[in-house]
């Protein structure tokens, strides 16, 4: 991801499933990314949301991180 207006959000890990959420600069606003990797299955590359500004954004992460927590998912660092 050598795009300067790509920029990795955080990534969640769950067994040998790791799940990495990535903030895409356009026009307007941000898109928000979500991109799953496993040993057994191909990468899986889903745009999640359009997002408007800083405060949407913020908002939109917090309640995604707090659902990955609930469903068992462990923050990683890069």
């Amino acid at each position: 991801m050598a795009d300067r207006t790509i920029h990795e959000a955080f990534r969640y890990r769950r067994g040998d499933a790791v799940r990495i959420y990535n903030l895409h600069v356009v026009a307007g606003g941000v898109e928000l990314w979500r991109i799953t990797e496993t040993a057994d299955r191909p990468t899986e590359t889903v745009k999640e949301t359009d997002l408007s500004g800083a405060d949407a954004a913020a908002r939109f992460l917090e309640e995604v991180e707090r659902t990955l927590t609930a469903g068992g998912w462990r923050r990683e660092s890069r």
